[in-house]
């Protein structure tokens, strides 16, 4: 397949998303825009039977910006239409519309098939693909519950639960009574309560949740813990987190009150209270304890299920979200491609050196997931620059929006690694370094210091160093390196003298460097 651009744009009842993703032979993607509008298409009509004409003109009006964006990156499109268009009675007279104004065709979907393609894009961002997870995406006109394990969808349900759809029915007024709130809670637990002896039955192990409401919910709960992320993707809250968040919401009865609260965009304010109410209903329901957010949703299942279909008839192969670890690494090291060559051998020799150095270090199988990620992506600042280019991989690696599959801590793990492979040690003063927990920081300096030596093993990038192992004495630790036949490595050996420090600090010993004969 050659590489092309995809643009993927999810009609939502209370938003427009558009995503632009560059997609490469291998089947890999590198996000290039992404942008949101709310456009409330369903507003105005509590039973959806109607697009209003604002409506259809805010839709259109916000589809020509997409399609100018699109065309800008010569990306092909394709549009999902979600519940205000699958329900609206005039669907096709906005569908026709925006083929004449803007020649976009949407596709309108139904909730079972919504629900799959946002699985799809989960299964895109959290390492869950070995697990039976429920997903709960609670959009503006439905709430999409599934359960899934691995590529198979165990159940699925679309509720006419979302967050436009019941504001415009209960919460009209400017000022929310608690009369309204019950209202609205009675008829949720109405839709809820059937699924129950379903869901139950299914036994999932982990709750994900998806799209506009959670997302906010989730934000204003990482305001009350006073915490900052880059992303909530993988962010866990608890039910008691969600209900003081709730009672927050109770104490702020209108717009302006609740536009006040911590970690809440202002115009999501008129419909949280809706959007909460629904979550916190599912908790109470299901027996929910804690929830796992997902920044992945439709639009990313739109790209996932699309690429499959291009690659449906090609002999070579294509990623399953069972490795969503491997694509993210593969994804970010396409920066350089120059450099993969001396990456992928720096990889064998790292994780050599950990599997040999086991019984010091006494790290396990994740800690040399990490130890693989750092490897790989150790010298992708080069794509920026030569001087201080592992400053530069450090700053790839932890605001690339493509580490997917990996936690927040994971990734400032992986890039401090890289950070380190080259010239200073960690130290206190560096403001990245010390914000880290004293575990973490310890880990940092024992992967940085191995990947330090493996990068130094192939000093003149010509794999010189075909293999190592260790003797590891009390005050000395002998590694015997094998070189390829008929080579010099006398650079390697040069570069490992310069590179001892870290190691030798860290695992307080002196490294002796001996060379097979």
């Amino acid at each position: 397949m050659k590489e092309k651009n995809l643009a993927a744009i999810d009609l939502g009842t209370n938003s427009f998303h558009m995503l632009i993703v560059r997609v490469r032979s291998d089947g890999t993607t590198e996000p290039i825009s992404k942008e949101k509008e709310s456009v409330r298409l369903g507003s105005g009509s509590s039973d959806y039977s109607l697009i209003q004409d604002e409506a259809m003109d805010r839709g259109i009006s916000c589809l020509k910006r997409f399609k100018t964006l699109a065309d800008s990156h010569k990306a092909e499109i394709r549009a999902i239409a979600t519940s205000a268009l699958r329900e609206a009675q005039n669907s096709d007279i906005f569908i026709k519309k925006v083929r004449k104004e803007t020649g976009i065709k949407i596709d309108i979907i139904n909730g079972l098939e919504e629900a799959r393609l946002i699985y799809l894009g989960i299964l895109q961002g959290l390492p869950v693909y070995k697990k039976r997870i429920m997903m709960i995406d609670i959009g503006g006109g439905s709430t999409e519950i599934l359960i899934g394990e691995k590529s198979d969808v165990l159940f699925s349900q679309s509720l006419k639960l979302g967050a436009v759809r019941l504001t415009e029915r209960f919460f009209k007024k400017e000022v929310i009574e608690a009369s309204d709130i019950q209202k609205c809670r009675f008829h949720i637990e109405s839709m809820i309560l059937p699924l129950v002896p379903e869901i139950q039955k299914y036994k999932p192990e982990i709750v994900i949740g998806s799209s506009g409401s959670v997302t906010s919910l989730g934000s204003m709960i990482l305001a009350k813990r006073g915490e900052k992320r880059d992303r909530l993707n993988g962010f866990e809250f608890s039910y008691e987190e969600l209900k003081k968040v709730r009672d927050d919401l109770n104490q702020a009865p209108t717009f302006k009150k609740r536009a006040k609260l911590s970690g809440l965009e202002e115009k999501r304010a008129d419909i949280i209270v809706a959007g909460s109410i629904v979550l916190e209903e599912l908790f109470r329901s299901f027996q929910i304890k804690n929830l796992t957010i997902s920044d992945y949703a439709l639009r990313e299942g739109i790209v996932y299920d699309t690429i499959r279909k291009w690659r449906r008839y090609e002999k070579t192969g294509f990623h399953t979200p069972d490795n969503i670890r491997s694509k993210a690494i593969q994804s970010v090291a396409n920066l350089y491609p120059a450099g993969k060559d001396h990456a992928k051998h720096v990889v064998h020799l790292a994780l050599k050196l950990f599997d040999i150095l086991t019984p010091l270090h006494g790290l396990g199988d994740e800690e040399r997931e990490l130890l693989e990620a750092a490897s790989s992506l150790h010298q992708v600042g080069l794509a920026i620059s030569h001087s201080a280019y592992h400053k530069h991989s450090y700053y790839i690696i932890r605001n690339s929006e493509q580490m997917v599959g990996f936690s927040n801590t994971e990734i400032e793990i992986i890039a401090q690694v890289a950070r380190y492979h080259r010239k200073s040690m960690p130290k206190s003063k560096h403001e990245e370094f010390k914000i880290l927990s004293g575990e973490d920081q310890l880990l940092v300096k024992k992967l940085a210091a191995m990947l330090k030596l493996a990068d130094a093993m192939d000093r003149s990038l010509k794999k010189n160093i075909e293999d190592l192992k260790c003797e590891i004495w009390d005050k000395d630790i002998n590694m015997i390196l094998k070189p390829k036949k008929r080579s010099d490595p006398h650079l390697e050996i040069y570069a490992l003298d310069e590179n001892r420090d870290l190691f030798e600090d860290v695992f307080k010993r002196n490294l002796k460097i001996k060379l097979l004969s």
